[in-house]
């Protein structure tokens, strides 16, 4: 490859200007809109080997914001869309970035895109940090450089800087394993600000091929246009388990343009590639790879789980003993994965892998992080994962190693999020695991949880230290509720030092589990920060006697007291409000359309399933869905075979990121009165999936902050 970059890649002139290049854009009008932003970012100041944020959803305006920045020279920071603002003010602030480019495909003028410095010179005052330190702190990259924020598998993000060399070398390796092809329209459903992303975004500009970003959960966007021309589609594990579970997909299987689906960023399973196989006709690819040196292997469809194939064109790829030593490349090993590239820089990825006699590479997991010495045998944690994902109402596990990192024992402990307090109990999880899986892979401890961590790309993210925010006096009444609550839970000296949930609940005796969700709300109100920077002692201030009864509820929670009944004084904000007639004309019309066969049961807000021995063809709840325990799979008993479960109630998009006051007053209240889950349609979409049922369709609706799924029991 002989450009210099993405953008030269992008704007060469062997390629036809007329054919779609991006999105519903010809190349020729993608080149011009670039040409004419770069010529704007460079008027505007940028100045080459300057680092630029860039942020916004995944439309085709990100990508030409990322060729305008390189074709202007300076250097993009690719930020998480989901962000809250304090995290990408962190970043900024860690990059040395004192501007933003952020795409914008609402504006009118299809100008689409701006420059913006945001603030960002007094953010960094208000953080204590002076422009010109930000400055004096940044590291200095060549121009074109992409600074890529590594994800959540290794706990706290860091950046990483791959040269414009880098980037095209991968996307080469792309092109030359004809996984993109010149001919190929490739979908990309992923957060483009990650490196997996990218790398598939470089495969498919060196190779000439037409690129479709789309948001990543817009399944809809995503039927669309594998009916409509993608030939290749690109996501991660847990979206490829939902597209594959649509009806709508399965039903206008198969898609004759489609010719590969490639899953990477997560631990692939035969279950999965045998599903889409079934459903879809087109079995699951293997990619793997890491933030510094992109993909370096790959495999087709009909692997073994955790195997993701053979090294990329122009990597090699070694095993290395505990001294570092290559391990011979011919023979069946294990050993830790290392990688020389196309420029000769070598690199440990830290991650443990076996080679079988063929050559094919099976993940096993980090090094002492996600692979757990277990007397003479490894464990690896992903395949542990991996089984125990399937076990009867369990909707989201994640399994850590437990004792010392040299430790030749350790331990495992299991969280998951049941689906049905009854179904998936503690005791019949263990049960399962013990049936699925040899007893040294058998985990010590399994906890409930109401939810677990997950990045952008569903990996499983480290528990953050919250501390006390400078200066974080509560304004708002939801905000005043959790002070009053950590108050009342002698939180705020800890806090003061930092902590985990689970570091804080050993400490003080409180329940883990309801600690986390009021930590992780008093993060999103501001009341806690997880970064030292930002951390000091709050402003004194006097709550009203509401605010104080409704944070001893809370707090009563936290303890596993019985709370009594929710305090609903004027003051306190109330919950969201009740359902409409037009809600329920939209559930109606949603019933006459499936031709429901059977009778029809529904369940309103905070009504329990019936212990009823009749099978109703359909059931409609109608809000009181969150909680406080899990029971789905009651739900799911009422159903006969094909009859449909109709859920209509208010959901948050985001529980770690409230950005508007409705979503905010909403998620106090739910942790006032004890609903503790099913907060996103997300959540509740993998709960019942859970307990045997296949949601059909997710929508919003008219009513804020409501949202209808439809769920059918299979035949």
């Amino acid at each position: 490859m002989t450009a210099a970059d993405l953008w030269k890649a992008f704007s060469r002139a062997d390629l036809d200007p007329d054919a779609l290049a991006l999105g519903g854009l010809t190349r020729r009008e993608a080149v011009v809109r670039v040409t004419e932003l770069a010529e704007r970012l460079r008027a505007e100041g940028v100045r080459p080997a300057e680092t630029v944020g860039l942020q916004g959803p995944n439309q085709p305006e990100w990508v030409l914001g990322l060729l305008a920045l390189t074709a202007a020279g300076a250097c993009p920071l690719l930020l998480p869309a989901d962000s809250p603002p304090a995290e990408t003010r962190r970043l900024l602030r860690t990059a040395g970035a004192r501007r933003t480019l952020v795409a914008d495909p609402g504006e009118a003028d299809r100008a689409v895109l701006r420059a913006e410095d945001a603030g960002a010179e007094e953010e960094l005052v208000a953080d204590g940090i002076t422009a010109a330190e930000a400055d004096s702190g940044a590291a200095v990259h060549a121009p074109g450089t992409v600074v890529l924020v590594s994800s959540g598998s290794t706990g706290t993000p860091k950046l990483v800087a791959r040269s414009p060399r880098s980037v095209l070398d991968e996307g080469v390796r792309y092109h030359h394993a004809g996984l993109a092809r010149p001919d190929d329209s490739v979908l990309l459903p992923l957060p483009l600000s990650h490196a997996y992303a990218l790398g598939w975004l470089a495969g498919a500009l060196v190779a000439g091929a037409h690129v479709d970003p789309v948001p990543p959960r817009a399944v809809g966007a995503v039927h669309s246009r594998l009916r409509e021309r993608a030939t290749v589609l690109v996501t991660v594990p847990g979206l490829a388990r939902v597209l594959a579970r649509r009806r709508a997909l399965a039903e206008d299987a198969p898609f004759p343009a489609l010719r590969r689906v490639m899953a990477g960023a997560g631990y692939v399973d035969a279950e999965l590639d045998a599903l889409w196989t079934r459903t879809i006709g087109v079995g699951v690819s293997r990619n793997y790879g890491s933030s510094e040196t992109g993909s370096v292997l790959w495999g087709d469809p009909g692997l073994a789980s955790g195997a993701v194939g053979r090294p990329m064109p122009g990597v090699r790829v070694d095993l290395l003993d505990p001294d570092g030593t290559p391990l011979p490349g011919q023979e069946a090993a294990q050993g830790e994965l290392a990688v020389v590239l196309e420029d000769g820089s070598a690199h440990r990825l830290h991650d443990l892998a076996d080679r079988d006699e063929h050559g094919v590479h099976r993940i096993l997991g980090r090094a002492r992080i996600g692979v757990v010495r277990r007397g003479a045998r490894w464990v690896s944690t992903m395949e542990v994962e991996s089984v125990l994902r399937a076990a009867p109402g369990v909707a989201d596990v994640s399994v850590t190693a437990t004792g010392p990192d040299d430790s030749d024992d350790q331990g495992l402990t299991v969280e998951y999020v049941p689906a049905d307090a009854a179904l998936a109990a503690p005791s019949r999880v263990q049960a399962y695991a013990r049936a699925e899986l040899a007893a040294y892979k058998v985990p010590d401890s399994f906890q409930p949880r109401y939810r677990l961590r997950r990045s952008a790309v569903g990996k499983a993210q480290a528990a953050p230290v919250y501390r006390l925010a400078r200066a974080a006096r509560p304004s708002s009444t939801v905000e005043q509720v959790l002070a009053a609550a950590l108050t009342e839970l002698g939180l705020p000296p800890h806090l003061a030092d930092g902590g985990t949930a689970a570091d804080l609940a050993r400490t003080t005796g409180l329940r883990a589990d309801v600690l986390s969700p009021v930590l992780d709300t008093a993060g999103a109100l501001g009341l806690l920060v997880t970064d030292t920077a930002s951390a000091g002692a709050p402003d004194a201030w006097a709550p009203s006697p509401d605010v104080v009864s409704a944070g001893r509820a809370l707090a009563a929670r936290v303890r596993g007291e019985a709370a009594g009944d929710p305090p609903t004084p004027p003051e306190l904000p109330a919950g969201p409000p009740a359902p409409e007639k037009a809600l329920r004309a939209s559930v109606e019309g949603l019933l006459a359309e499936a031709a429901v066969d059977g009778a029809l049961l529904e369940i309103g807000d905070g009504g329990a399933p019936p212990a009823a021995d009749a099978e109703y063809g359909a059931c409609v709840v109608l809000g009181g869905v969150h909680g406080p325990a899990a029971q789905l799979g009651p739900l799911a008993a009422l159903l006969r075979p094909k009859g449909l479960l109709v859920v209509a109630d208010a959901f948050v998009p985001d529980p770690l990121a409230l950005t508007d006051d409705l979503s905010r007053t909403t998620v106090v209240r739910w942790l006032v009165d004890g609903h503790l889950h099913w907060w996103t349609t997300q959540e509740l979409r993998a709960g019942l999936e859970a307990v045997g049922l296949r949601v059909e369709e997710s929508r919003g609706a008219e009513q804020a902050p409501y949202a209808i799924l439809v769920a059918r029991k299979p035949s």
